[in-house]
């Protein structure tokens, strides 16, 4: 090739450079801004039917709280007006003289003014910093558990308490026991003897055999000895445990239990009785025969004070029932008064109470 010759590709343009492409499927940047757009929107949508359906629960939801007020209300005026009804066939029942105890009647135990206080504590591990911060800032509401509770008991006559579980009864009782002092109040018992307390388990000890707890419960009651060596075989045959008398009570069932227990406190033949749900113990029977032995003790002029759930049992027995509330006697009188009083307090009818 001679210097005059103009090299090969003297008279072709140029290659054209590429210019940088998008990649094959690549949006341009107006797609790219549409498809935001749009799942922006998107979410926007999603947002607001979240928030519409809260809105919707929240309004469902103050509807049926509304609903509920107003059923409770209606509920709280019928319970009221049932309440009510009953106090006054409390108050027409009260009216009629043999619905109480006749005016000479003499005096068996005479409760005046009883209150019971208990204070609440911590079941948290104790420690000096802690009892002394406790002691600083010692603000905690004591628990009322019998609240000015005056009550008179006469000497022949059964008394049944009533009211829902931790109402106070079996405190009182305790108090007319003489188990349990009272912050304020005065208990009187005439009787020559302290009043006898029984309740399922107490001064017992299931470890033991029958024969051991009899002397063990007897001497808890103040028996002698030789008083219990005396009056062995009557509770024996009493209580019907025949040989398992020499059995551990922790073989027994709950019913020959208390059949044991009821045998040893009723066959001292105690002036005051105080039952703590163990009326008419045992089967059918042995409830026949307690009832029977408790009539016998009311005719010697004893009396009796009970605390049971079994209100029909208690229609039956007492000659008056006392109705405890939160600490407080309620209403005091006829059976049948008081336990419609107490029923209509419960929203319940005796048809109810019977099933139970």
């Amino acid at each position: 090739m001679t210097p005059d010759t103009p090299p090969p590709d003297a008279g072709r343009r140029p290659p054209k450079r590429r210019r940088a492409g998008r990649a094959a499927g690549e949006a341009s940047p107006q797609q790219a801004g549409r498809a935001q757009g749009e799942g922006a929107g998107r979410r926007h949508e999603r947002r607001v039917a979240r928030l519409a359906a809260l809105q919707e629960e929240r309004k469902a939801a103050r509807i049926a709280a509304r609903r509920a007020e107003r059923k409770a209300a209606r509920a709280a005026e019928r319970r009221a007006a049932r309440l009510a009804a009953a106090q006054e066939e409390a108050r027409q029942a009260a009216a009629d003289p043999d619905a109480l105890p006749p005016a000479d009647a003499p005096l068996g135990v005479v409760a005046r003014h009883l209150t019971v206080e208990f204070r609440p504590f911590s079941e948290r591990r104790p420690s000096l910093r802690r009892h002394g911060l406790e002691a600083l800032r010692r603000h905690e509401k004591p628990i009322v558990a019998v609240d000015d509770v005056s009550l008179n008991i006469y000497r022949g006559e059964a008394l049944g308490i009533i009211g829902s579980n931790g109402a106070g009864k079996t405190t009182l009782l305790r108090v007319l026991a003489g188990t349990l002092p009272s912050d304020t109040g005065t208990v009187e018992v005439y009787s020559e003897e302290p009043p006898t307390m029984l309740s399922l388990g107490a001064g017992f000890n299931r470890n033991l055999s029958g024969r051991r707890n009899i002397y063990l419960g007897g001497l808890a009651a103040g028996l002698q000895r030789d008083q219990i060596d005396a009056m062995f075989d009557d509770i024996v045959e009493y209580s019907g445990l025949g040989e398992a008398i020499d059995r551990p009570a922790s073989t027994y069932s709950s019913g020959m239990f208390a059949r044991l227990t009821f045998a040893v406190a009723i066959r001292r033949r105690p002036q005051i009785l105080l039952l703590d749900e163990v009326f008419a113990v045992g089967d059918q029977a042995f409830r026949k025969k307690s009832s029977e032995t408790m009539k016998e003790l009311l005719a010697d002029a004893g009396t009796i004070v009970m605390v049971s759930h079994s209100l029909g049992r208690l229609r039956v027995f007492c000659h008056r029932l006392a109705w405890m509330e939160s600490g407080r006697l309620m209403a005091v009188g006829n059976p049948q008064a008081v336990a419609a009083m107490y029923l209509a307090h419960l929203g319940m009818t005796e048809e109810e109470e019977e099933d139970d």
